[in-house]
């Protein structure tokens, strides 16, 4: 195993950590990553994983900070952490910046099945149903493009679809 040559394998390390998320196993996935944050304060991998291991445990505020700093160190240029920093953002009452977070991500990345699936979510929670119509259009528009990583399509279109037909259903009340 390559740690037990180098215990500092930055790669070696997110791979761990990456099959203890899969099994379930947040705590444990933390330690590879808190062990690669004490090193490397500047790397934004690092406090992104970090930020999605705290949004697993619902703690909103602590994963928006990694997701912050892992935008800073970025630049801003990267959607998934933007989807994510939103999402954050949204869940700890700043639903605004949250919204406004997962639209500047589908900005940078128009195609991407999981920013579309949240914005569709949190604009049908805020009961924003001629925004949200419009995200599902874009789905519809897209999809032979879309991509998608954990999920296969087909998660996606089950979600859209009940979605469209609450949004309709929604729309046709007012």
């Amino acid at each position: 195993m390559v740690l037990t040559k180098n215990p500092s394998d930055k790669e070696a390390l997110f791979q761990v950590a990456d099959i203890e998320y899969r099994q379930g196993e947040i705590k444990r996935a933390e330690k590879p990553i808190d062990f690669l944050l004490q090193g490397a304060k500047e790397d934004a991998m690092s406090h992104y994983v970090k930020g999605v291991l705290e949004m697993e445990k619902t703690q909103w505020v602590k994963a928006k900070e990694y997701f912050k700093t892992a935008l800073q160190l970025m630049h801003e240029d990267n959607p998934e952490i933007m989807r994510c920093y939103g999402l954050c953002e949204y869940w700890s009452g700043n639903r605004e910046d949250g919204i406004e977070y997962l639209r500047k991500a589908l900005e940078a990345n128009k195609l991407d099945a999981e920013i579309i699936l949240n914005l569709i979510e949190v604009l049908i929670l805020e009961k924003e149903w001629v925004e949200a119509q419009k995200y599902i259009d874009h789905y519809e528009k897209y999809k032979p493009k879309l991509q998608y990583f954990d999920r296969d399509l087909s998660y996606y279109d089950d979600k859209i679809r009940i979605f469209a037909d609450y949004v309709e259903e929604e729309g046709e009340k007012k």
